[in-house]
């Protein structure tokens, strides 16, 4: 049974190792050291396949098995001097002391394995060649307890030169794992004890963990570590069961076995991606609580992005739910202007960086960031730390340029960037920063703030669409509302110019009638102007408090003294909190909307005139731009008639200045009733049926927080 272990561990160390392998080769990458890995991994495999093959019933300890342990163990000298010596070095050119020696060592073990192996007959017996190999077996232990030595050495000599802390950190993590793996192995050879785990599973732990270091570009820290690991772990135990549970119970049954295989497999492909999911989210919320809860955090500021079309609103957004996630000190949120000839800060939060970053002084920082969308300013200085180690011209000017980029970041408070890109163009990008840690986030973290920018981005092109869109409606309404002015201007001119064009032609006692026509119509102009004049004119601000229920009662009482035969009626919902709004501008807006509901009514000989309140609560989608809570209070008013209602081609047009279907009609009165509505920070909206009659609603924002007491939807 014991050997049974050995074997499986054995041969699942190998098969991790030669996963890892593929995995770099086929990443495509060409540098020295992930070469250098896929060698050290290959050796290792062949080594922990050889020892399957000892384990196994029938073949432990023989002469051809010695022999290709031998060999394995004969190239780990040179595939492990060769990685460890490229990895500490420069990334393309590593250093070459110590390869040499550890691969002219190589040479002579495996040579003098082989020589053992395919001399048989120069033995008197099996027994004097068998003792010859494990007497070179044991020789070739002590260089290969050099090599691995030697390997460690390297590591630790990074971490005594190195400067920067991070980089510091990393080497000493390495430097401690190394050497405790490679110990433990190399003991556990020599004892035989704890061979499964110390010499097979623990090595394929630690090239999984090297892997990790060498394919991410960012420091990978220990407890970064230990999550993915542990992570992998348990959905690999987790796939093991339903593997198990499917399989194991016809394990003596070929056919059966081999049908629940394939069923196995089919039922694993199909769960593998929703669990692995699964599996990731309970222990990272177990395990890792604080990077879960930052991840789910950032999740749920993107999801909040998803209805917000304002670019101010999304900053006032993800900069105040960012701070509040604890783990963000600093923030701020740049878009490029106009021009493209500088980014402005949006907003920020913690200590205020530029206000603006020319794009010509930051270019090498601009460029970066929109060639690497994220940017970490550890790893800027790890990058700048091997360019100053390496010291040649070229290496120089790189270091230059980091250097700018690196004055950048601190000048914007940023420990990371990350870019705002859409086709190829950068159109701003966020910066994050805390400064109670040194090295704030992690692989998974930036991630999330990535999926958080590209939401942002998303907002900003349907900002910059929107505007586009509202700025095409306004110069169509502009070109309306110009050729309604003209229309209005040109009447009551023509007007005035056919009546002095008779004046001056009639006698003195019929001139008076021509006379009236011109005064007239000089007083439609002046109504004209002084409407249009009251329309453009800036409005003040949003006033004092007022009692709404007040202001409407008074209102009614000039709307009841004009001549009509409509009846009025007012009901008011008690105990209203106040507004803040200027009751003149209110009353306005309701004598306009009552006398064209009173003047819709009049040909079918009045109707019923309905005005009522209430409080209400409505999304932000109703509230001013910017607004993002969950709820907001409103006073509603509403102003009901029984006219024969709006057409829906009269509707689309309806708050355009100067459009109107009456014949003495401005077609201002509605448009100042919108801007006046929204100037207090609410809304007006109409419905209506043809036939049945009309309804405006205004809503108007309560001033402070208040007690519901009547509620209305």
């Amino acid at each position: 049974m014991e050997n049974w272990y050995r074997v499986q561990a054995a041969l699942l160390a190998a098969i991790i190792c030669a996963a890892l392998v593929v995995n770099v080769l086929l990443r495509g990458r060409r540098n020295i050291p992930f070469r250098r890995y896929a060698w050290l991994g290959a050796n290792l495999v062949a080594l922990f396949i050889v020892d399957a093959l000892d384990a196994a019933e029938g073949l432990r300890g023989g002469v051809h098995i010695i022999a290709m342990r031998g060999l394995a163990l004969s190239a780990l000298p040179t595939t492990s001097i060769a990685f460890f010596s490229a990895f500490v070095a420069d990334e393309n050119r590593p250093a070459p002391w110590g390869t040499g020696l550890a691969f002219t060592l190589s040479v002579l073990l495996g040579l003098t394995f082989l020589a053992l192996w395919v001399a048989g007959d120069a033995f008197p017996s099996p027994a004097a060649q068998l003792a010859a190999m494990r007497a070179a077996e044991g020789a070739a232990g002590g260089g290969i307890a050099t090599a691995l030595l030697a390997s460690v050495a390297f590591l630790y000599r990074r971490f005594r030169v190195v400067e920067v802390r991070i980089e510091r950190v990393r080497a000493l993590y390495l430097t401690v794992a190394t050497g405790g793996v490679f110990s433990m192995a190399f003991l556990s050879r020599l004892s035989g004890i704890g061979e499964a785990f110390f010499s097979h599973m623990l090595p394929s732990i630690y090239m999984f963990f090297m892997f990790q270091v060498i394919t991410l570009r960012r420091i990978l820290d220990l407890f970064e570590f230990l999550g993915r690991f542990v992570v992998l772990a348990g959905f690999a135990v987790v796939l093991s069961l339903i593997f198990a549970l499917l399989v194991g119970w016809w394990r003596y049954d070929f056919g059966l076995f081999l049908f629940n295989t394939v069923i196995a497999t089919i039922v694993i492909l199909i769960l593998f991606d929703p669990l692995r999911a699964f599996v990731e989210e309970k222990l990272n919320e177990l395990i890792f609580r604080e990077k879960y809860e930052f991840t789910r955090h950032a999740e749920a500021i993107r999801n909040s992005l998803a209805n917000v079309i304002d670019v101010g609103a999304m900053a006032d957004l993800m900069l105040s739910r960012l701070e509040a996630g604890r783990q963000v000190t600093h923030a701020s949120i740049y878009l490029r202007d106009e021009e493209g000839l500088a980014f402005a800060r949006l907003g920020s939060v913690g200590t205020a960086p530029t206000p603006s970053l020319d794009a010509i002084v930051a270019r090498p920082f601009l460029t970066r960031l929109a060639a690497h969308r994220v940017l970490l300013i550890e790893a800027l200085e790890a990058e700048a730390t091997e360019l100053a180690e390496r010291a040649t011209v070229e290496d120089q000017q790189q270091l230059e340029v980091l250097d700018v980029i690196h004055k950048t970041m601190l000048e914007l408070e940023a420990a990371v960037a990350i870019a705002f890109e859409s086709d190829a163009q950068l159109l701003g990008f966020l910066c994050v920063k805390n400064e109670r840690l040194r090295e704030a986030y992690s692989t998974d973290e930036i991630k999330a703030l990535v999926a958080l920018a590209a939401q942002a981005t998303i907002t900003i092109e349907n900002s910059r669409l929107f505007e586009r869109i509202r700025e095409r409606d306004r110069l169509a309404a502009i070109g309306e509302m110009a050729a309604g002015l003209a229309h209005e201007i040109r009447n009551p001119l023509g007007a005035i110019k056919g009546a002095a064009q008779l004046v001056t032609e009639m006698e003195e006692e019929h001139k008076e009638t021509y006379l009236n026509i011109i005064v007239d119509e000089v007083n439609r102009l002046d109504t004209v102007v002084s409407q249009f004049l009251t329309y453009a004119r800036p409005l003040k601000g949003k006033g004092d408090l007022i009692d709404v229920n007040h202001v409407l009662e008074r209102t009614l009482t000039l709307i009841r003294s004009d001549q009509h035969e409509s009846e009025v009626e007012l009901v008011t919902a008690p105990n209203l909190p106040q507004l803040r709004s200027d009751p003149e501008l209110l009353r306005q807006v309701i004598l306009n909307l009552s006398r064209n509901a009173i003047e819709a009514m009049a040909p079918q000989g009045g109707g019923k005139l309905t005005i009522t309140t209430a409080l209400t609560w409505r999304k932000p989608d109703a509230a001013p731009r910017g607004a993002t809570s969950d709820s907001l209070a409103f006073v509603r008013i509403r102003v009901e008639d029984e006219g024969p209602g709006i057409p829906p081609e009269v509707m689309e047009r309806l708050f355009i200045p100067f459009y109107t279907t009456k014949t003495q009609g401005t077609g201002l009165g509605l448009a100042i009733c919108q801007r006046i509505v929204k100037n207090q920070g609410g809304s007006i909206e109409v419905t209506s049926k043809v036939g049945k009659g009309t309804t405006f609603t205004i809503l108007l924002p309560v001033s402070e927080p208040s007690t519901r007491t009547t509620t209305a939807s």
